[in-house]
């Protein structure tokens, strides 16, 4: 078993539903029925989901297990070529997924080549620097993220190979071609500063101000089109835990 393998198995991708981190950024449930393709889809619990709303959702995935919905996967190593033509899928989903791989812009560059001339791209990564991370690194706790501990990962065999700011992150959206349409930033879910205690308009402030330190996730709407104009930002002040 490989290290995707090995991570996926411990089920740290799919404890929550895939779809709380998306439902905002397309409409999903009163806009027109899509093809979508689910990059680095596990078991398949978000495409089960979408297919529910009526959407057409096939997953890309190295890894199934005995609950995957495999007869709406396609086994195959998402590093390489993806096993679907070019211009033929309205959106593409990759959320908790490009932290995992070598090449992050393989998945810009495929997602470019199979999404029809208006198609979007769902792109969602932890932010690896919030204020809980940094400061669970400078108490000597390594890089292993704050809710990964509880699956007895270390440095040996840490799945989390990219490590991403979001300064970073729009670079390299622009210069594979790709404009944010939306960006999206969650609080800490399970943070330090316990939301029953704190209102949501002090959240908003703190995430809008400061959303490479307050955010927990980094989700965006990507297009290729460019323009910067045109680009939104959503502000959530609570967010279920590990989202």
């Amino acid at each position: 078993m490989d290290q995707t393998e090995w991570h996926q198995s411990k089920k740290t991708f799919h404890e929550i539903d895939n779809y709380e981190k998306v439902k905002r950024l397309v409409d999903f449930e009163q806009g027109p029925k899509l093809s979508i393709l689910d990059v680095g889809c596990g078991p398949g619990v978000l495409g089960r989901h979408l297919r529910n709303l009526g959407h057409t959702v096939t997953g890309l995935d190295i890894y199934t297990d005995q609950t995957a919905d495999k007869d709406h996967i396609i086994n195959c190593d998402i590093n390489l070529a993806w096993p679907v033509a070019d211009a033929s899928v309205d959106i593409v989903i990759t959320t908790d997924v490009p932290e995992h791989v070598y090449d992050p812009t393989h998945i810009l560059r495929e997602a470019y080549r199979v999404l029809k001339p208006n198609g979007k791209l769902i792109f969602g990564v932890p932010n690896h620097f919030d204020l809980r991370q940094r400061l669970h690194t400078l108490l000597g706790r390594g890089i292993i993220h704050w809710d990964h501990v509880r699956f007895d990962e270390s440095g040996w065999n840490y799945a989390h190979i990219r490590f991403f700011t979001l300064p970073e992150l729009y670079a390299g959206f622009r210069a594979n071609s790709w404009n944010p349409d939306i960006s999206q930033f969650n609080f800490m879910g399970g943070g330090i500063i316990p939301t029953r205690f704190t209102p949501s308009f002090i959240r908003r402030f703190l995430v809008k101000t400061w959303p490479n330190l307050f955010s927990g996730k980094f989700i965006f709407l990507l297009s290729k089109k460019m323009d910067e104009t045109d680009n939104k930002s959503i502000y959530l002040t609570k967010t279920p835990k590990g989202l």
